[in-house]
């Protein structure tokens, strides 16, 4: 059987975008993985936030103190601050949240656009 050259250099082409494809969504999957997992990690947090680490663990302290010796002030003081500090701990959570869903959208490069132009579908 003779092959067609330009067959053959389309077949190669597409072959060389689909492993490039590969690659990129196997490098985003990887990246997100990553950041889902520190995401999730309270060690991260505690880097990231030493501050608000040092004052939940106060609170903490605080809280169960009085809980055990009945002072009410420092038990209030406590739970007032372990919130005050989880509160501002979950907005933060939130916001790395829609930063990482925001960063794992595909983004539309040269080559996308290219094979919309084309009438080359992705789906």
């Amino acid at each position: 059987m003779i092959a067609d050259p330009q067959r053959e250099s389309a077949k190669r082409e597409i072959r060389r975008r689909i492993g490039r494809s590969r690659r990129r969504i196997d490098g985003r999957l990887r990246a997100v993985g990553r950041r889902g997992r520190e995401l999730l990690s309270w060690r991260a947090y505690v880097r990231r936030f030493p501050g608000y680490a040092a004052l939940g663990a106060m609170g903490v302290g605080l809280a169960l103190s009085a809980g055990f010796a009945r002072r009410r002030l420092a038990r209030w003081l406590g739970l007032k601050l372990l919130r005050r500090t989880s509160n501002h701990l979950a907005r933060l959570f939130w916001k790395e949240l829609r930063q990482l869903w925001a960063d794992s959208a595909p983004q539309r490069d040269g080559h996308a656009a290219a094979a919309d132009r084309q009438g080359v579908g992705h789906g």
